[in-house]
This record gives C-alpha cells, structure tokens and sequence, in this order.
C-alpha cells in the first residue's frame, strides 16, 4: 500500500481529505506539531510528530512515504508570516527531494485576474507554490479561492457577517469577484492529483461553478439561511472601521 505523508492534518481541509485518501488505497500519515493532541482527537489515524520547518522531523516524518500533501498555511498569525511560510516551503521541499519522494500536492490560493492588486496572503501563497517547484520533485498545485464547508475560515466569515449584520457598511473589496468551490470538490481534486499523470510541476485553478462578488455571496449565504436580505451601503474605500 502507497503511503502519503499528509501535512495540515488537523486543520479544516487536512482532516476532512484523510477518510478519500484511504479510500482510495493510501496508507495516510498525519503530521502534526501535538501529536498527542491531535491522536486524542482522532484516534485512528496515524500521527507523527514534527514540524515543516524543522529537517529533521521531516526526514523521520517522510520514511517509507512516495508522496506528500502540503497544507500548511500561516493565515497571517504573525506579523511575519510570509517569511515563516516561505522559509517552511524551502525546508520541506529540500527535505522531500532528500526523502526521494515521487510527488508534493500543494493546496494554494488563486490570484486575481492581471491588473488586479493581490493580498499579502495570496501573495505569499504564490511564493511557496514557487518555492515548492523550485525542488527537484514533481509538485501539482491546485488553486482554489473560497472553499465552501462547515469549519472554512472564509465561509465562516461570510456566514457570520451575513447573520449579525442586517445593515453593513459595504467595503471596496467586496466588488472583488471570485469563484467559491465546494469542499468535496477540493477533497477529489487533492485525492486524484496523486494519481494523475506528472512530468513535472504544473499549476491548476479548482474554479467552483459561478463568479461571484463578496456581495453576492453574502446575500447568497442570508437566503441560504433564510435571514432578511441585508442592507447595504457602497463607501469607495477599502475597508472602513
């Protein structure tokens, strides 16, 4: 049986991919920085101590692995979280070339169409996709803007917002459009990425079936959970107090 190390492994999308990936025939090998935490929590799965940034971790972490997971994000919990994922992305891509291993699926984030000023978050997100594919192992990044589920920080934002928030101010970036995908759509696409075809690094976007405004998806989000349309206010600023 394949084995694939799985990176992530407690946060939302990590924990939710593990039951397709043994489905599918993998041996799945959970990484984590608690694992003692994390077995309590879900004690059937295989839990290994260590951390992305840490070598030596890493080499214990990938024996016996063909294939690797990366789902690690900092989401901007430090004020220097670009540079701590970005040194995360060089020491594991260095250490998977040494473990030998076959294949790394990097989940990442898309960029706004050219001519549009991207965060500093997806902006980082693109530095480790090229950290990433700068090793010599094939990498597979996937793209996806919102993911739609139970647990996802960007839903639950929308969700709350659209709960406490009948009357909202409406800030400049919420006239951004982008293309939410459901989460088993992104569990599949993670879980086939291992199998498909790869002679080298490669990059693919995970679009969801409609381009949608912050607005939009707000008022979507309100009618999904039967609440009053809310109000809404356009200030020509980006993002007000």
């Amino acid at each position: 049986m394949p084995s694939v190390l799985l990176t992530g492994a407690s946060g939302f999308v990590g924990r939710r991919v593990h039951p397709p990936l043994v489905q599918s025939g993998w041996s799945v090998r959970c990484l984590t920085r608690d694992a003692g935490k994390a077995r309590s929590a879900l004690p059937d799965r295989d839990w290994v101590q260590g951390d992305v940034r840490d070598p030596a971790s890493l080499e214990r972490a990938f024996d016996g692995c063909e294939a690797a997971l990366y789902l690690v994000h900092e989401m901007g919990a430090t004020h220097d979280f670009a540079e701590r994922e970005a040194e995360a992305a060089g020491t594991f891509a260095r250490s998977a070339r040494a473990a030998g291993l076959a294949r790394i699926i990097y989940l990442g984030g898309v960029l706004p169409a050219r001519g549009s000023a991207a965060s500093e978050h997806l902006r980082s997100r693109a530095r480790v996709g090229e950290i990433l594919r700068s090793a010599a192992v094939p990498v597979l990044e996937l793209r996806a803007s919102m993911i739609v589920g139970p647990g996802s920080l960007s839903y639950v934002i929308v969700r709350d917002l659209a709960v406490r928030l009948p009357f909202m101010i409406l800030p400049r970036w919420l006239d951004s459009r982008t293309e939410p995908v459901a989460i088993d759509d992104v569990l599949i696409a993670l879980v086939r990425a291992l199998a498909i075809p790869l002679a080298g690094p490669a990059a693919f976007d995970l679009p969801g079936p409609e381009v949608l405004s912050g607005r939009e998806i707000l008022l979507r989000t309100a009618a999904a959970l039967g609440l009053r349309r809310p109000l809404f206010v356009r200030v020509p600023v980006l993002t007000p107090r």
